[in-house]
């Protein structure tokens, strides 16, 4: 069995900055005060790529309780901007969320073998799926978790630029997947969220750490 656990973000480096890497060293302590130590596990579904678990846990201060659990190898999130500041974004139905949502491409890492696709692989696997376009160039921007509370599922969010249309051996959307290309300026995605236009919580974070990126960059 895969324990997604083990393939959680990677370490925070210090900063520089004396306010942060105050509460990374905070964090750091935490950890060990505050650890849930994994004591027992019962597996309760397993899908196509999660699974549902019921972990036992203790605290360091002998404290027991259960945690539901629902372990994911982990996604990525691209936003594809072009060199007129447009943003590709895809419209999908969303059964869940009982509607149709406008969204950034995105996608679940692959796993073979008990190997966890690397991010940026599946990056590009998934830009081409889902808008029919390839990146010259891929840069990862940050990394988040979607719903911690619950779900081991750890988001990288790429930014893929100087992109192309894959006119040959293009790679197609699952067969389960119907997506919608639209095309929108990162201004006016920051706009479409502040209107509750876009909803999707791994897409809001996507764009507004994409315009904080590009506002630093003088853009």
């Amino acid at each position: 069995m895969i324990d997604f656990l083990a393939h959680r973000r990677p370490r925070l480096a210090p900063t520089g900055r004396p306010a942060l890497d105050a509460l990374l060293a905070d964090l750091a302590a935490a950890d060990i005060e505050l650890e849930e130590r994994i004591v027992g596990r019962e597996e309760i579904y397993r899908g196509r790529y999660m699974v549902l678990e019921k972990d036992a846990i203790v605290r360091p201060d002998g404290f027991e309780s259960s945690r539901d659990i629902v372990r994911h190898p982990g996604a990525v999130v691209i936003a594809p901007l072009d060199a007129n500041g447009e943003l590709f974004l895809v419209v999908q139905y969303r059964l869940a969320g009982n509607g149709a949502m406008l969204e950034l491409p995105a996608g679940t890492l692959d796993v073979h073998d008990g190997i966890v696709e690397d991010p940026e692989v599946a990056a590009r696997r998934e830009l081409e799926e889902e808008t029919g376009y390839r990146a010259g160039r891929m840069e990862r921007l940050a990394g988040y978790y979607s719903a911690p509370g619950f779900l081991t599922e750890y988001l990288s969010l790429f930014l893929a630029t100087d992109l192309r249309p894959a006119t040959r051996d293009r790679l197609s959307p699952d067969e389960d997947e119907r997506i919608r290309l639209v095309r929108l300026h990162w201004r006016d995605a920051i706009a479409a969220i502040e209107a509750g236009v876009i909803e999707d919580s791994k897409s809001i974070a996507g764009i507004l750490l994409l315009a904080r990126n590009l506002e630093a960059r003088g853009l």
